[in-house]
């Protein structure tokens, strides 16, 4: 019987059918026309997945009734951390205390699994966390079994092609790092450090900001892709230093394009880390363009025949969660079946609950007649309704109130900063974009204009001196200056935004002098 590997990527899904490690079919669905807007839509997309599996199996004779997943890193969550060496009936609550942090929604939304390495050198554990949200892991759920295919088992993309290392020949002694990617961009960059097998690191990397970018495949893209694939992977390497000082990298495994080989050797070499290409057309047996979401699907395809380090399973995750509300239903019926139920007390109880609904009606209508009595009295007030209650009105007076407040202090107060305002877009360097402004008035203080924007250039001294240059203009315009007395510049770092590394800056404006 073969076996099945499917791949769910951000632009297509690839499926891998094997026997043993041998390949016999390799598919790929792009996603492009399937996945989209469902209210524009009056197919829905699982629907339109299903039909596309459906399609893709028949045409390919696939008959498998199983199938390995492993997912994007956009699905899960994948996080390192240390914790202390603790007893184990102690060990899973430090873990899901530590998880909270990284988990940006309730806990009760995820299924998760973890897996703990004890790192000899710093005496301390290390936690590989996996997590997925509910509704993601039924989405997948659903469709699998609409197609009548179990789910073996679920895992992350990343760290799947292991399994190809190890068919590849290579040994998981020491530090050592892979980078999987796709030149074509129709693929997540993962990038992971590993030790004696064992993830310390990883992180996933886009190297396209949108969807039109990928229209846009020619030489000046490629480039700006490689520098910023280099840029990356620096800014990786440098906070795993940090992480891990003690820990030096000693190798980089690389599945990728042969069009970008010459240029990523020369890059690894300037790194100072010896580094190899992994030929996946060799380890499969079959010719064929290289695809990073077919080196996904192939590895998953081969989990039963080939192990590795990592044990994570989210499907036994999933089952342990749902047992225990099995449990209390099982007991629940139990524990009805030994109950013997006699009518005539039953009766007696049915009984008992009509007189008892039956008084409090009887003592309920004099005061509802009296209720109606004085709401029927009410002075009839157009868009107040008679049934209005006392606590009711007193909202909407508070609320009338405070809007009159208001509109008073509008016409009253008026401020005039149109003029001001329009210097901000006519002075403001190419290359800077604001990204947050705020105009706030403090009490007896006067105005504070607050600029929070964003500068990229591709250099991080040009991106200051654009900055700089936008700060001096605000100051020196004679019109700025004489409205906003008092201009600085509150900060100005590096920081990521839509997978760059772009220049932050803050400024601040105010028609007074801080008090000193």
């Amino acid at each position: 019987m073969s076996d099945l590997g499917i791949y769910f990527g951000p632009k297509a899904i690839d499926v891998s059918e094997v026997k043993a490690r041998k390949l016999l079919n390799s598919i790929q669905i792009p996603l492009l026309g399937i996945t989209g807007n469902e209210l524009d839509e009056k197919v829905p997309t699982e629907i339109k997945l299903v039909a596309s599996f459906n399609d893709a199996f028949r045409r390919n004779k696939i008959e498998a009734r199983e199938a390995a997943l492993c997912l994007s890193g956009k699905d899960l969550i994948i996080r390192t951390f240390e914790i202390p060496i603790l007893p184990k009936d102690e060990q899973q609550g430090a873990i899901n205390f530590e998880a909270k942090k990284y988990i940006p929604f309730k806990v009760e939304e995820l299924i998760s699994d973890y897996q703990v390495e004890l790192d000899k050198l710093s005496r301390t554990n290390i936690v590989l966390f996996m997590g997925i949200k509910k509704d993601t892991f039924d989405k997948y759920f659903s469709i699998l079994n609409q197609l009548n295919i179990k789910i073996s088992s679920i895992e992350y993309s990343g760290f799947s092609v292991l399994r190809v290392l190890k068919l590849a020949g290579i040994r998981e002694n020491g530090v050592m790092s892979i980078l999987t990617f796709d030149s074509q961009a129709q693929d997540e960059i993962n990038f992971a450090v590993l030790e004696n097998g064992f993830p310390l690191f990883s992180r996933d990397i886009n190297l396209t900001s949108g969807p039109s970018d990928l229209d846009q495949i020619d030489g000046s893209f490629a480039a700006l892709s490689m520098d910023k694939l280099k840029a990356e992977i620096r800014v990786s390497l440098d906070y795993y230093h940090r992480k891990f000082p003690a820990k030096p990298l000693k190798n980089i495994f690389v599945f990728a394009n042969s069009d970008w080989r010459k240029e990523l050797e020369a890059f690894i070499n300037e790194l100072g880390l010896p580094g190899k290409f992994i030929d996946i057309t060799r380890i499969a047996g079959k010719p064929m363009a290289f695809s990073s979401g077919f080196v996904k699907s192939y590895s998953v395809a081969i989990a039963k025949s080939v192990a590795t380090k990592i044990r994570l399973d989210l499907i036994e995750s999933k089952t342990r969660v749902d047992k225990p509300s099995a449990a209390v239903g099982l007991a629940l019926a139990g524990l009805f079946k030994k109950i013997k139920i006699d009518f005539r007390f039953l009766l007696m109880g049915v009984f008992i609950c009509i007189a008892a609904f039956a008084y409090g009606v009887s003592r309920e209508a004099p005061l509802k007649q009296d209720l109606n009595k004085i709401i029927s009295q009410r002075i009839k007030v157009s868009d107040i309704h008679s049934d209005t209650s006392f606590e009711m009105l007193n909202t909407i007076s508070l609320k009338d109130r405070k809007t009159l407040e208001s509109l008073d202090n509008l016409i009253r107060k008026q401020l005039y900063v149109t003029e001001v305002l329009d210097i901000i877009p006519r002075f403001m360097p190419d290359g800077i974009w604001l990204s947050k402004f705020a105009l706030n008035k403090n009490a007896g203080e006067g105005l504070e204009l607050t600029l929070e924007g964003m500068s990229y250039l591709g250099d991080s001294n040009d991106e200051f001196q654009a900055v700089n240059k936008f700060f001096n203009v605000l100051k020196e315009n004679t019109v700025f200056a004489k409205y906003f007395k008092d201009i600085s510049l509150v900060s100005i770092d590096r920081a990521q935004f839509s997978g760059a590394t772009v220049t932050k800056f803050l400024m601040s404006c105010k028609t007074y002098k801080e008090r000193k």
